[in-house]
């Protein structure tokens, strides 16, 4: 039986992680005016990491050059152009904790905000123009798309959202999830990874028909 109730999308994701970029920025295609899609914060690595170049980074986590990594990231340029997303191997990675608690403080608000806010801070951070160490950065960011401004400076200064920031992460590895995006539609289907448009859609309409 076909249900009208809307369609709720749990995506866990990290800021830093390209696939989960590419693949929210897919899911948005593939949902509908009654689907919900609910950020939900996973982070890569915990420990939060220092501030540095992220190709430097990837070279030394995977081995070899900064020029090889970068050739071999060319593969993730082209998906995320073609889904029309700014991407650029020229950023700063680090501590993404920060980052999450921002989404956090949006999602008290709603989760339509919460996810507009991550993607800003996403678009920021792989177009090179947003060091998502720079927390006066990330404030201004997550004001631009929607946040209020004393709300995401008070988050910043004290250490508000970082333990549900710490159990969103929890819950996802207590459903099996080791790495992301993990999305799970209609807390039905889960779909570990990143998938082509019309395979978020086609989760979507089997969730509809019961």
């Amino acid at each position: 039986m076909a249900s009208d109730s809307p369609v709720i999308i749990d995506v866990w994701a990290d800021i830093v992680c390209p696939f989960c970029y590419i693949g929210e920025a897919r899911l948005r295609k593939a949902a509908d005016a009654d689907v919900t899609i609910v950020p939900r914060a996973f982070q890569l690595n915990p420990e939060g990491g220092e501030r540095r170049p992220a190709l430097e980074y990837l070279a030394e986590k995977f081995g070899g050059t900064v020029e090889q990594v970068e050739a071999s990231q060319q593969r993730i340029v082209d998906l995320a152009h073609a889904e029309g997303l700014p991407f650029s191997n020229d950023r700063i990675i680090g501590d993404t904790m920060p980052a999450h608690r921002l989404v956090a403080e949006a999602a008290a608000v709603s989760p339509t905000l919460a996810l507009d806010v991550r993607e800003a801070i996403q678009r920021g951070h792989f177009g090179g123009t947003l060091d998502i160490t720079d927390h006066a950065a990330l404030v201004d960011v997550a004001v631009e798309a929607g946040l209020d401004r004393a709300s995401g400076e008070a988050v910043l200064a004290a250490d508000t959202h970082a333990d549900a920031v710490r159990g969103e992460h929890a819950q996802a590895s207590a459903m099996g999830a080791t790495g992301v995006p993990f999305t799970v539609v209609g807390e039905r289907f889960g779909i570990p990874g990143m998938v082509e448009t019309d395979q978020y859609a086609q989760v979507i309409a089997r969730v509809r028909e019961g």
